[in-house]
């Protein structure tokens, strides 16, 4: 394991002012997106898609890496060059999602546990080989009546470590994604107690499988009530509890931090990561790791007339140009506020 490059690229995908893509969507989940807007889900439709939001001008001032999809990882853009050499050649790093997905946790009604362990050292061998520098896998913890139990946290954390040490084995950085769900009844400050424990367990767990913890990087929720709990987000709120979460139980060794969107609207995504970001400084970098912020409005733009390309990529450079000011807390939030914005910015 060669640390001070894992440690190289993991400051690269946090660097100021720059962030991640997620653009890892499985193609079940990329058809129920499809669906909603009316677009037939196949394997080239999947391809045009992706390479819009890759080859948008300017997008890498504001994109340090781009996770993949599988299939993604193996295709090429329309001009040739596979996506992830597109990417690299402009110093944009590629990662990949290795997960494979989520099963029921045998004994335990309404927990998950994500598998694709078997067999992982051989496929990480093979993507750091073909380019990739690093990866992904979600974790999914949900908050219910007598949920999360500490053996779903437990084996959670586990697996994400063990992934982590398979990544770091084959010169690869480890993003661990333990997700605490936006779903829910919840209170905020159940949210803080579950995501706290889970911090906990999980870098208790990542130290005993020696994962060097300077050369991975945390994916997770911000601090929520439950989407279903009938409580509004209160920004400064949300910013107070999640900046306290992270600088109380994640250690300040780790190579960075970011955020997933987890359903929250572009909005209250894009101003919750604003005010996290004023509250620093933080002892790791900070950014976003969007998927659905950033692209619901392009998606919707590109359903609506896929003959647009030049105006579809400018609306995604814009969506990034607005995440990176969020991430650096620079974000004019009334910029948010304007018709255009609003009426693509809710979930699909």
């Amino acid at each position: 394991m060669d640390t001070s490059q894992l440690e190289e690229i993991a400051h690269r995908l946090v660097v100021r002012g720059k962030g991640l893509l997620a653009a890892d969507e499985s193609n079940a989940s990329c058809k129920k997106r499809f669906d909603a807007v009316k677009v037939d889900c196949t394997k080239e439709t999947r391809r045009e898609y992706r390479e819009l939001l890759f080859t948008a001008p300017g997008a890498e001032k504001y994109m340090s890496g781009v996770i993949l999809y599988d299939e993604t990882f193996w295709q090429s853009t329309h001009a040739g060059p596979m996506f992830r050499e597109y990417l690299k050649a402009r110093n944009v790093v590629p990662g990949i999602k290795v997960d494979m997905g989520l099963i029921d946790l045998p004994g335990f009604e309404g927990e998950k546990l994500t598998q694709g362990l078997d067999g992982l050292p051989e496929r990480m061998a093979e993507y750091h080989a073909a380019g990739a520098q690093f990866a992904k896998w979600r974790s999914v913890i949900a908050i219910g009546d007598g949920i999360p139990t500490d053996e779903c946290i437990g084996a959670n954390t586990f697996v994400l470590a063990r992934y982590a040490r398979i990544c770091q084995d084959a010169g690869i950085v480890p993003i661990v994604e333990p997700e605490v769900l936006f779903d829910g009844t919840h209170s905020i400050d159940r949210c803080e107690a579950v995501m706290t424990h889970v911090y906990d367990v999980l870098f208790q767990t990542m130290r005993a499988f020696r994962v060097h913890l300077p050369g991975a990087i945390l994916k997770t929720a911000m601090v929520l009530p439950g989407k279903n709990s009938g409580a509004g987000i209160n920004h400064d709120d949300v910013a107070a509890r999640t900046v306290r979460a992270l600088h109380e139980h994640v250690p300040p060794e780790l190579g960075g931090v970011v955020f997933l969107s987890g359903g929250q609207t572009s909005k209250d995504a894009f101003i919750n990561l604003n005010r996290i970001a004023q509250k620093g400084p933080h002892p790791w970098g900070l950014t976003f790791s969007y998927s659905r912020a950033l692209q619901d409005p392009v998606l919707k733009a590109w359903a609506n007339d896929r003959t647009a390309k030049t105006e579809i990529k400018q609306l995604f450079a814009k969506q990034l140009e607005l995440a990176s000011a969020a991430s650096k807390g620079e974000l004019d939030e009334s910029t948010l506020d304007h018709d255009d914005f609003v009426s693509h910015a809710q979930d699909l």
